[in-house]
């Protein structure tokens, strides 16, 4: 049983996992009753949150650089692309919908393009990949080297973010821009305010 248990120990994912294994022996009385499934457990809970603590101490600092200015960046483009999104509901007349597609798509081909360019950089200054999918690699960090432009690092991915920002808001200041309609009953058009009221009777003398 100690050799079953060790074996499923040492398959466990993380601490939680060893706990949990850990709580259901004693539960059912074993453990408490065998002092060497006791302390094999212990022991195997070290092992996993050392080694779990190890791994993400030994990450180099350039790849946490590379990976949090490339999830930012990200996150940044979502945000605005869906604002772009929403722009698709703005009622307008059916001579300026052709204009509001194409101020949203002009947006939205310079908001992918602004995140090709800051990716790449990004990856440029980490010695990591290329930010769009390449068939070719283009080197990885030398972790044996200090990163040494975690600040340049960070100012140029808040100088995209603020980029991608603008796009978008000038495309809402755009689409703001063209004259609004509201939809109402096709049956009412091209009718006057007053139609179906009653004709007003000229007052007696």
């Amino acid at each position: 049983m100690l050799s079953k248990l060790l074996s499923l120990l040492s398959t466990a994912k993380g601490a939680a996992a060893a706990t949990a294994i850990a709580a259901a022996a004693v539960s059912t009385g074993v453990a408490a009753t065998d002092q060497d499934v006791r302390d094999a457990v212990t022991n195997t809970i070290h092992d996993v949150t050392e080694s779990a603590d190890a791994k993400d101490a030994g990450q180099p600092a350039v790849v946490t650089a590379r990976n949090k200015a490339d999830s930012d960046l990200r996150a940044a483009f979502h945000t605005n692309q869906q604002s772009l999104e929403k722009l698709h509901s703005t009622h307008v007349g059916s001579t300026d919908r052709a204009t509001l597609e194409s101020t949203i798509k002009t947006a939205d081909d310079a908001l992918r393009a602004e995140l090709t360019k800051a990716l790449d950089k990004a990856a440029t200054m980490t010695i990591g990949r290329e930010g769009h999918e390449s068939p070719e690699s283009k080197g990885s960090p030398d972790i044996k080297v200090a990163f040494t432009a975690q600040a340049e690092l960070d100012a140029w991915v808040t100088s995209e973010i603020t980029a991608m920002n603008l796009i978008e808001q000038n495309a809402e200041t755009a689409v703001a821009a063209l004259p609004t309609f509201t939809p109402g009953k096709p049956a009412d058009a091209g009718k006057p305010d007053n139609a179906g009221k009653p004709a007003e009777l000229p007052a007696h003398p």
